[in-house]
């Protein structure tokens, strides 16, 4: 008996519990129809929402046919405190020779998930095959790689699980190649496209040495296309689905290339007609400019790449985060054993700072020559990922020589230093910065204070810089008497990096009231997009200051959340009735000074909230 599920405490799933109650009133009741009852077996399979594949299906009668077979068992997960998982053969596969499967990798919001099932429907619908799609990708939503497995075949399909090896495999992200093993995904002599800023000349140096090994050993066809160029040139923005559709249908051979071009084209005046002709025509002309600029690469004999894959978090992350975090950001969490996980379920705060997505094609630059200080750039930030502040002239001499600063405008920090600094592999560049900089250059308004540049040829220099910037201190709370957009800007802010979308409206405000009340704030969350990006697995954007001190956070469903906050409300309240009459009741012990001063505190400054903790600590 298989079920996908079994509650605390419970002797068995509750379909075995089901199943042999069954059994045992039947035999009560002289209903039964066997002489001897059948010995019943529970298995668990599917958890965690993991495919259910024909390996798995043959462990389970595997495992059934032994002369002993387990009482209990699971299947799928590598349980390695209880033991009870069976041993499966990924390599069994049962799928047929005639159905052809392609794999392709995208970033949400690029397009990608949209233009593969509109190549589903062509399929499906223009020519004699049968098609079949199946589409991963994770509640970051535009901020996430996306997984698309689509197969085709002359018979119907019926093969309710994804693509472990498959004959086309389509990388629409370049930075992808540089953390993530795509090409595992890859059959021997199995056709990969990639888009990419470099040409076909030029792409092979750029490669991972790992990635050009693969296609080496596994005699890949291998094309690329700078779909982003021709996405620009045609009016398409960062779009490039169409592009790398139409790059689809031209290597692969699914449909005659003419027929292919006609059907995208129809497909894209179906999907988009209703957003103008201007939109139709765009997708048009990037179909058109796509084949002249998609190219095979020679292949060399040998792998000669300098760099290997990136890690997929820094060396310097805590252990837990490069033992199971890690893993989980990687895509391969379903190969993690029972044991790596917490006893407790809990996981830190502050992880996102290890993801570096690196998915902006071009991120903010300050030029401190025309910046007015406003800090406007930082308080739309919706990612926290440009930051400004304001330090000692002395901490320079340590500075890498590629760090940009100038004298702070204002008599609060006079004889400091001003810095606005990106965060260039946590950064999406989605330009609100740019947007709301009124600083220009008066001899060309076009250049700002703050300018969008190309993110890969400056990538590690503004790494470097970024890592001072970090190392530099925050400024003291204490010290700033008005907060206004400018001074809000040089508290360190608390909510960092997350999953929300490019350009995201409610992120700012998140980050601005972590930045506001700091450690001192509890956020009782409904369920929705705030909920999602605040506490999301495998990393949570919400982080700690250098006490290591942060906000409170926990989620509620929907309707619930106010008296979920009003719960937070009445028990703060409480704690602070109960503290008071503590410290009034032992004033003798505790001292009369120190007890007045604590019941007497006042904390409507961040100068008081100061003084009153260090009166705590002198109290401890």
């Amino acid at each position: 008996v298989l079920d996908r599920t079994k509650e605390p405490g419970a002797l068995g799933e509750p379909l075995y519990l089901d199943v042999v109650a069954a059994i045992q009133e039947a035999r009560m009741t002289g209903m039964s129809p066997w002489a001897k009852d059948p010995r019943v077996i529970a298995g668990r399979y599917g958890l965690s929402s993991k495919d259910f594949t024909p390996a798995m299906v043959k462990a389970v009668y595997d495992e059934l046919a032994k002369s002993n077979p387990k009482q209990h068992f699971t299947v799928g997960i590598m349980d390695d405190v209880t033991h009870l998982s069976l041993a499966v053969d990924e390599s069994f596969d049962i799928e047929p020779a005639d159905v052809v499967k392609a794999v392709f990798f995208g970033l949400g919001a690029d397009g990608t998930v949209g233009a593969n099932k509109n190549s589903i429907k062509i399929i499906g619908e223009e020519t004699r095959n049968y098609a079949q799609g199946y589409f991963v990708y994770d509640s970051k939503k535009s901020g996430a790689m996306t997984i698309s497995h689509l197969r085709f075949g002359p018979n119907p399909i019926r093969l309710p699980y994804l693509i472990k090896q498959a004959g086309f495999v389509a990388c629409h992200q370049f930075v992808f190649l540089e953390k993530y093993d795509m090409l595992s995904y890859a059959a021997p002599g199995a056709v990969f496209l990639l888009n990419s800023p470099y040409d076909k000349d030029e792409v092979w140096d750029h490669l991972p040495l790992e990635a050009q090994q693969d296609i080496i050993d596994k005699k890949l066809k291998f094309y690329v296309i700078d779909g982003y160029a021709v996405a620009k040139e045609t009016g398409m923005g960062s779009r490039v689905n169409t592009i790398m559709q139409t790059c689809f249908f031209a290597i692969s051979g699914v449909l005659p290339r003419e027929e292919a071009i006609s059907q995208i084209k129809k497909a894209i005046k179906k999907t988009y007609g209703k957003k103008g002709e201007e939109v139709v025509k765009r997708n048009y002309a990037a179909v058109d400019a796509t084949l002249a600029k998609l190219h095979e690469v020679k292949i060399p004999s040998q792998a000669t790449a300098a760099q290997k894959r990136l890690p997929m978090v820094s060396n310097a992350a805590p252990d837990f985060v490069k033992r199971v975090t890690a893993v989980m950001m990687a895509g391969l969490g379903d190969a993690l054993p029972v044991s790596a996980f917490p006893v407790d379920g809990t996981y830190d705060t502050a992880t996102t700072q290890w993801e570096k997505r690196n998915i902006a094609l071009e991120i903010p630059i300050w030029d401190p020559s025309i910046c007015i200080q406003c800090n406007k750039c930082s308080i739309v930030c919706p990612h926290a990922a440009i930051r400004p502040k304001v330090f000692e002239a002395a901490l320079l001499s340590k500075a890498p020589a590629d760090f940009r600063s100038t004298d702070y405008k204002g008599k609060e920090y006079k004889g400091s230093k001003f810095v606005v600094q990106v965060a260039p592999e946590d950064c999406t560049g989605c330009g609100l910065c740019v947007s709301v900089c009124p600083a220009k250059d008066k001899s060309n308004p076009k250049h700002k204070a703050i300018n969008m540049e190309p993110q890969i040829p400056i990538r590690a220099r503004e790494q470097a810089n970024y890592a001072f910037f970090l190392d530099l201190p925050d400024v003291d709370r204490t010290t700033i008497e008005r907060i206004n957009v400018k001074t809000s800007q040089l508290f360190r802010p608390l909510f960092e990096y997350s999953g929300a979308c490019a350009g995201c409206g409610e992120t700012p405000y998140v980050k601005l009231m972590t930045q506001l009340f700091g450690d001192r704030l509890l956020v009782g969350n409904a369920t929705g997009c705030s909920s999602i990006y605040g506490g999301n697995l495998p990393t949570t954007p919400y982080c700690r200051d250098h006490n290591g001190r942060g906000p409170a956070w926990n989620n509620s469903l929907f309707e619930d959340a106010a008296e979920f906050g009003f719960g937070f409300r009445l028990a703060i309240d409480k704690h602070i009735e109960q503290a008071r009459e503590l410290v009034a009741d032992l004033g003798s012990q505790i001292g009369d000074n120190l007890a007045s001063e604590l019941l007497n505190a006042d904390q409507s400054s961040e100068a008081g909230i100061k003084a009153q903790r260090d009166r705590v600590v002198a109290l401890r």
